[in-house]
């Protein structure tokens, strides 16, 4: 018995579809010679990267420290210390330049920080206690420092205001980042004060 003969529409319809299917496989072959192709560039590239470019040096070490602070005055009036350190003194009356306060030296090192902010930051702190004095008279930012090269050293005098009261007290230095995250902390030796200032 002879196989019937496909019609025309029945051949038109076979070919399309293997056409199709043609197409598809040619398709999905040719994907996977372009991805083989950008997998042996990107190791050729790797290797040519690593043969002929040298290796970049790691980043210097993010750090940044802070000394114990040192009192230099204990008997300094903040007119003289806006005076030394060429601080204006505008807005400020007489009373307030002869305000009687302390003065500290603080060592700040910065390494690997260049163009960072870094909040300088001081508390007054009851030493029996270890906590600072409340109130925001106490605790102030005494300066926003811009590290300038990788890695800065230098001095910063603080003038802080005498306590309320007597006791025994110290002085807390903290750094602070951009988002006011604690990077390094010190307190200087305590200090005694015999007699609390006038009200």
């Amino acid at each position: 018995m002879t196989a019937p003969t496909p019609s025309s529409a029945e051949t038109a319809a076979g070919s399309r579809t293997l056409l199709t299917r043609k197409r598809i496989v040619g398709a999905l072959a040719a994907t996977a010679t372009i991805i083989g192709l950008l997998s042996s560039s990107t190791s050729l590239f790797d290797w040519l990267k690593a043969t002929l470019i040298p290796a970049t040096p790691l980043p210097a070490k993010i750090d940044a420290s802070v000394t114990s602070p040192t009192l230099i005055d204990p008997n300094k009036a903040l007119g003289a210390y806006l005076s030394d350190t060429n601080q204006s003194t505008a807005g400020l009356d007489a009373n307030q330049l002869a305000e009687q306060g302390y003065e500290f030296l603080v060592d700040i090192h910065l390494q690997g920080d260049q163009g960072q902010h870094i909040v300088l930051r001081w508390s007054i702190v009851n030493e029996a206690t270890g906590n600072p004095l409340p109130g925001p008279t106490y605790t102030q930012d005494a300066a926003n420092l811009v590290a300038r090269v990788q890695d800065q050293e230098r001095q910063w005098p603080i003038w802080v205001p005498s306590p309320p009261t007597r006791g025994r007290f110290a002085l807390r230095i903290i750094l602070l980042d951009t988002k006011r995250r604690p990077l390094a902390e010190a307190d200087s030796r305590p200090f005694t004060l015999t007699k609390a200032p006038p009200d």
